[in-house]
Parts: C-alpha cells; structure tokens; sequence
C-alpha cells in the first residue's frame, strides 16, 4: 500500500508541473502585454498623427501666381479683406478669381506667394506643382504654381538642443525622458496675439502641435499660486506669478517651461491628452531660413 500511495503522488506531481509552469507562463504573457499597452499609451499622450509634408518649394520671383488648375488661363487665388476695419484682427477670406465680390470686403493688394513664401508640395503636373495653401487664414487646400516660379527646398531634422537654443519670442522646452519624452513645451509671444503656450511632439526631426494644444497664457503677479490652469468659452488658460517667469532686465516677461517642476508638467498635459484635434501644426526647421510652421487639417 505504502508503495501504491507513493506511485500515485508521482503521478500527481508529474500532472502538477506542467500546469504550474504554463499558469506562470501565461501570468509572463500578461504582464507582457500590460507592459506593452502601457508604453504604447505613454508614447502617444499627446495625438499627434505623422507629418504628411516630406517635400517643399521656395517662391523664387517677387510675386508668383496660384491657379486652381495646372493652366495659367485658370483663374487665380486672390484675397479679400474685411472692408473699414479698425481692428487689428480684421476678418480676411480667400477664393479664386472667378468668385463673385465679397460684399463689406475689399481685394487685397498683399502679395499671396510672395518671393521667400514655402509651400509643401504635394504633386505636379505638367510645367506646375501642386502645393498645399491651407492656413489658418486660407480655407482653399491646393493650388498650383508655376515650375519656374519656385525652386526646391531641403529641411534639415529639428532637435532637442536646436530647439532650447532659440530665445524669446519662443521659449522652447523639451521633455528628454520618462514617459513625457519628446514632449515639446512652448511658449510663444508677440505684439498682435499676446501670448500662448503649446503642447507638442518631436518626432522624425518634426514638431507637431495639435491646435487644440494652444492655450492662452496670462502673468499675474498678484497671484499666490504659481500655476493656474483653468477652463473657459474659448479652450483652456494659463495663470501664473513671477517664479514661472523669464525674467528681462529685472521685469518678468513671459512664461518660462524650463522652470517647470515634474508637478507642472503633469498638471499641464493631464488638461491635454489625448485631445482629438481637426488641425495640427507642423513645425519644420530650413536651414536656408528657419523654422517655418504649416497648419494641416487633419483627414
């Protein structure tokens, strides 16, 4: 009997091992996939789709035109301004040529694809490119330019350091590692807009920045605490008080991201994730000129 007991444990464990070893093979394969879907999730925070731009052109005359079609008897983008505007964000509408007046507006005399303008280019056709015209001012997505009007243009890959080097009015910062890596901070002032901040991506030497990323951005001393994010009609704004600052010549100026502690930085993109915006702007750097943004709207 002693020997039949001692057979039947055997059995039992030789049955027993293999189940063990697979539950902790299976339980490997889980924390494998949970791992995965966790990293997947940190590297897209923020929804930025990849560029659709992989090519550009330069407008080498003083004044080229853009034709709906690849014929210069097509007719011609031409824009109109909103007429007796006393402000300085009067309303401006682009159409073609062919297009009846626009009632209370006026044709602009400024130049459209002026010499040094860049156009992404999207095709051609014939003696023409197809290039992409879509802004934050312009509705139309195409038209097409002449080829001897225009001459290509190389981009060169935007980095890190490229982007912490650039001084006011833009002052750049980018997340180098942890789960925000290659977040890129902005904020951005000028004279007519004031000031925004923007939350983006930098990838494949590109910056994305979805629009729905842009936030006002207000100094206010008086202020107890440092950061203060908010919603309002508009979207989201920024408070903050002299410690966030950069400081010039004793005043404080604008909001400076590389005085942000991880606390601001989580406060700031837990109000952005995974925002679901229709338009992006992609940020590319020339090094014949610059960095150039384009406004994309996304399919």
């Amino acid at each position: 009997m002693k020997t039949n007991k001692i057979r039947i444990v055997v059995v039992l464990w030789t049955m027993l091992v293999p189940l063990l070893a697979a539950n902790g093979g299976d339980k490997k394969t889980v924390n494998k996939v949970e791992s995965t879907e966790i990293t997947t999730n940190m590297e897209s925070v923020i929804n930025v789709p990849s560029s659709p731009f992989k090519k550009f052109v330069i407008v080498t005359i003083e004044d080229a035109g853009l034709y709906k079609k690849a014929d210069k008897n097509s007719p011609t983008m031409v824009r109109w301004d909103e007429a007796d505007c006393e402000s300085d964000f009067c309303e401006m509408v682009y159409q073609w040529s062919n297009q009846p007046d626009k009632p209370g507006f006026e044709m602009s005399t400024d130049l459209i694809a002026y010499e040094g303008k860049v156009f992404p280019l999207l095709g051609e056709e014939g003696q023409f490119y197809k290039v992409y015209t879509f802004s934050k001012w312009c509705d139309i997505e195409s038209a097409y330019i002449p080829k001897d009007c225009v001459g290509e243009i190389e981009s060169a890959p935007i980095n890190a350091e490229m982007l912490e080097a650039e001084d006011a009015p833009n002052i750049y910062r980018v997340i180098k590692d942890g789960k925000y890596k290659d977040i890129v901070l902005v904020d951005e002032y000028d004279e007519l807009n004031g000031e925004t901040f923007h939350v983006g991506v930098l990838k494949d030497g590109i910056v994305g920045i979805p629009v729905d990323c842009y936030i006002d951005s207000y100094l206010d001393i008086s202020q107890k605490e440092d950061l203060v994010i908010h919603e309002a009609e508009d979207g989201l704004i920024i408070r903050y008080n002299k410690s966030l600052a950069v400081i010039s010549d004793g005043e404080p100026r604008q909001l400076d991201p590389k005085k942000f502690s991880a606390k601001h930085i989580e406060k700031i993109i837990n109000k952005v994730a995974k925002k679901q915006s229709k338009y992006v702007n992609y940020m590319y750097h020339f090094p014949a000129m610059g960095l150039e943004y384009f406004n994309y709207k996304v399919k």
